[in-house]
């Protein structure tokens, strides 16, 4: 069970009440998520396209502007090196589409997940040097690809890396430096000789500053580039990197243009999805996100490429639907694999362990994370997911860690004893031996010093709210809140003591939980999803009878739209 504990976060509190353009609600809400600075607070609250930072603030832009220019110019081929993820394709074609209005002599390249790996593969860098590419230009990737960056260079080719990920570093005498690929120009927000005010852009975001400044060297049309925040609103949600700042502003203004967009591929693979309802970040997170991340998982990304840059109406349904049977066929195998780990989990006692290490040769590597996640959130601890890979004797696979439990540092004592291995605090990947197996996990558990009480999920609440007190209106004053996400995370409240009045299981596998919650006079519609143990927890502590019965509750109040009508329903989160 989760422990919950309600923010105490009072000086930011007070120094938000000062603010006169928000309420005592958003001052608390904001205050708990450390937004207090009011520049910060007036881009959170009244975000618009003027507040975007001025792009030329990141290092080594003036350089990648002129020589993209001057590629342009020469007649030059301009390839983009991209990455599989949704970032990573969402980068792509923020490239492709913000330079096709300039240029059309622009390919591009993608990384195979299982054959090439992540980053820029020599593979790549080989057809790129065959081609004759005159410019390179790397998104979502590229700040370790120091080898063949180098082969690109050695071979006159021009090479601009664009990328959000963490730049490696080595200590000089006390001095920390950074350690840059030998590229032309270098264009992370990471740098640590990078005066730009926000660092967490994603890949999306990172190639977005960069046809920004583009456009305004140009003097371009705006509104089509503002049209390119429909692919970097994609890349900034599902690659889960903050949602404040000028990302809030990519995603909100990405979402507008994105119900109402003009391309027809999007259209069509929401409607190959079934998807009918408004496009906001669920949509993006849970929907758009996972049919993207297929093609790179269990086939090649640049069939989602191909989709987006399809103009044949018959054609965008094929590979929108390919999209879709991609995604159904890797939730299939992600069941699979999730029950056969559990077996595993429970059958070795592998849940009672601080970290958990599980190896299931049928798993699909592409899956591991995935799987990783869903133990981890089960019985919330860290989890590694392995499976057999193509060489021989060779394991590969995925972790994804808790808030308490720094994957990346503590594997890396272990890190002679693999064949490959790389992430940070919250996942990883890696390759070991199966031989070394067994000695990896003992050595995770035994140096995990993870307490019991780290080992214990925990709620951020953000009041105590009284069911009595909301209304729909309430709950659709929250709403301009969105999107939530990373740093933003949805308001949620706590209630003591709520009655009880009706409870059901519902659904197709009887798994949602449907309550009646009674509180000074007034019924309350409440629901709550994987609540399988809940139900079966509040019949152990009622002795079957739960009916009549007090609760206390976390929840978030939310609007509930049915034929036209709308409706105030609580969803529950956590109950005791």
């Amino acid at each position: 069970m989760a422990n919950w504990y309600i923010y105490n976060k009072k000086e930011n509190y007070i120094n938000n009440l000062k603010n006169k353009d928000i309420t005592k609600l958003e001052a608390l809400i904001l205050a708990n998520r450390d937004i207090v600075d009011p520049s910060v607070v007036d881009m959170f609250i009244k975000p618009s396209l003027d507040k975007l930072h001025d792009p030329f603030m990141l290092k080594d832009m003036d350089k990648a502007i002129n020589l993209i220019i001057e590629t342009i110019q020469n007649n030059g081929e301009i390839r983009i090196f991209g990455d599989y993820d949704q970032d990573g394709i969402a980068s792509v074609m923020t490239l492709l589409d913000g330079l096709l209005i300039y240029y059309d002599n622009i390919s591009y390249d993608i990384p195979h997940r299982v054959e090439d790996g992540y980053g820029i593969s020599d593979n790549m860098s080989e057809k790129a040097i065959a081609d004759k590419v005159s410019l390179v230009i790397t998104c979502d990737n590229g700040i370790t690809g120091f080898d063949q960056v180098k082969k690109l260079k050695e071979n006159d080719i021009k090479v601009i890396v664009t990328d959000h990920h963490q730049i490696e570093k080595k200590d000089n005498d006390g001095w920390v430096d950074q350690i840059l690929p030998d590229a032309d120009c270098v264009i992370n927000p990471h740098r640590l000789d990078s005066s730009y005010p926000f660092k967490d852009l994603c890949g999306a975001g990172v190639a977005f500053k960069l046809m920004q400044a583009l456009y305004m060297k140009l003097e371009g049309d705006f509104e089509y580039l503002f049209s390119l925040l429909e692919y970097v609103a994609m890349g900034t949600v599902c690659d889960i990197v903050s949602l404040t700042d000028e990302n809030r502003i990519f995603v909100i203004e990405g979402l507008k243009r994105l119900n109402s967009t003009e391309k027809y591929a999007i259209k069509a693979l929401l409607e190959e999805a079934g998807w009918k309802k408004e496009i906001n970040e669920y949509t993006l997170g849970f929907i758009i996100g996972p049919l993207m991340n297929a093609t790179g998982r269990l086939s090649t990304a640049k069939l989602a490429i191909e989709l987006l840059m399809e103009e044949d109406i018959d054609k965008i349904h094929e590979y929108a639907k390919e999209l879709v049977d991609l995604n159904n066929k890797r939730k299939s195998l992600t069941e699979e694999g999730i029950n056969k780990c559990i077996k595993i989990a429970e059958d070795n006692s592998y849940e009672k362990d601080d970290v958990i290490v599980i190896y299931e040769p049928s798993i699909d590597e592409s899956i591991c994370g995935i799987v990783a996640g869903r133990i981890k959130e089960k019985y919330y601890r860290p989890t590694i997911i392995l499976t057999n890979s193509s060489k021989e004797g060779v394991l590969k696979g995925s972790g994804r860690s808790i808030e308490t439990y720094n994957m990346h540092d503590a594997i890396v004592p272990f890190d002679d004893k693999l064949e490959s291995f790389g992430g940070h605090p919250m996942a990883c990947g890696l390759s070991i031996k199966l031989d070394t197996l067994d000695e990896f996990r003992q050595f995770l558990n035994k140096k995990s010093n993870l307490s019991k009480k780290d080992l214990e999920e925990v709620i951020n609440v953000d009041t105590q709210i009284k069911l009595s007190n909301l209304s729909l209106e309430f709950a659709e004053s929250l709403e301009k809140l969105r999107p939530f996400g990373k740093d933003n995370p949805r308001p949620i409240f706590a209630n003591k003591g709520v009655d009880i009045a009706d409870v059901e299981m519902i659904g197709k596998d009887k798994k949602t939980m449907r309550m009646k919650l009674f509180q000074n006079g007034n019924y309350y519609n409440a629901i709550k999803f994987n609540a399988v143990d809940d139900y079966e927890y509040l019949s152990l502590k009622f002795n079957g009878n739960i009916k009549s019965n007090k609760i206390d509750i976390v929840y978030y109040p939310d609007v509930n739209e049915f034929r036209g009508n709308r409706t105030l329903q609580i969803k529950l989160i956590d109950i005791r």
